[in-house]
């Protein structure tokens, strides 16, 4: 007969523990998808006075698209490992200019890539605990030449919160 060590057990517990809480919490937390995203952007910039055209496409990205006097600008999430910088740059028409927001800061250049990336493994672990305040996307954000977007207060941008759904669901995340 063979014998099985304490430890043996016990790993082996919890093992079964541990895994069969990850099947009935991971799959029931989704980030939210690109229109999920613009949506609670464009709210937040009515709260600004920016007028709200609605959801919109930018680049073949769900995008919100929203108006102060002559400053029109399109609000695109993109995915924060940086797979749609160059799709949204290309969308680009003269007199537009390319800025990248995430955690309330604006990024001229270049899509940053690092703490976006922690920001989200991180609040996707808590969400799974049911902690943390939710989702910092990455969003291009396009401005016509009439803009100011640092005059833009991008602090009241709030995180969006985690989507929870049964086991079994028919919803699909978007492409990130």
């Amino acid at each position: 007969m063979v014998k099985l060590s304490r430890f043996s057990v016990l790993l082996a517990v919890g093992l079964v523990a541990t895994l069969s809480i990850k099947t009935f919490v991971a799959a029931s937390v989704l980030r939210p998808n690109g229109s999920e995203i613009a949506i609670a952007m464009a709210e937040a910039m009515s709260l600004q006075g920016f007028q709200v055209a609605g959801l919109s496409n930018f680049a073949g990205r769900a995008a919100a698209m929203v108006q102060r006097d002559n400053c029109l600008l399109y609000l695109v999430p993109v995915s924060e490992q940086g797979w749609h910088q160059e799709t949204v740059r290309t969308g680009l028409v003269e007199g537009q200019k390319l800025y990248f927001l995430f955690n309330n800061r604006l990024y001229e250049r270049d899509q940053p890539r690092w703490e976006p990336l922690l920001g989200f493994y991180t609040s996707f672990a808590l969400a799974h605990g049911g902690l943390g305040s939710g989702y910092r996307p990455v969003v291009a954000v396009v401005s016509s030449s009439g803009c100011n977007v640092s005059a833009v207060d991008w602090n009241i941008l709030k995180p969006v919160p985690y989507v929870r759904v049964k086991i079994v669901s028919h919803r699909e995340s978007e492409d990130y």
